[in-house]
């Protein structure tokens, strides 16, 4: 390996090191950029999931409930058209 890296130190450089530094931190500030953003759009889809789970559950408590098939032995099955059909009054 050490002779690798003579034979690399003897070599001619081809180009040019002298704008590398900028243009690399320039990178660095844009994925790091990158990273807030998609930190912010993860917050943002968290938050709406947890709005749709609590607005969705509450919804689902409060929503009147369908009668069921056995609702001709509710309380209130006197009230029903049937009952009078049946009885003819």
């Amino acid at each position: 390996m050490d002779d690798l890296l003579v034979r690399w130190a003897a070599m001619p450089v081809d180009r040019s090191l002298d704008g590398l530094e900028p243009i690399v931190w320039r990178r660095v500030d844009v994925l790091r950029g990158e990273r807030l953003v998609a930190q912010l759009r993860f917050g943002a889809v968290a938050m709406a999931l947890a709005t749709g789970l609590t607005a969705g559950g509450v919804g689902a408590v409060a929503a009147p409930r369908p009668p069921g098939e056995m609702a001709i032995f509710t309380v209130d099955a006197g009230l029903s058209l049937l009952v009078r059909l049946e009885t003819g009054r």
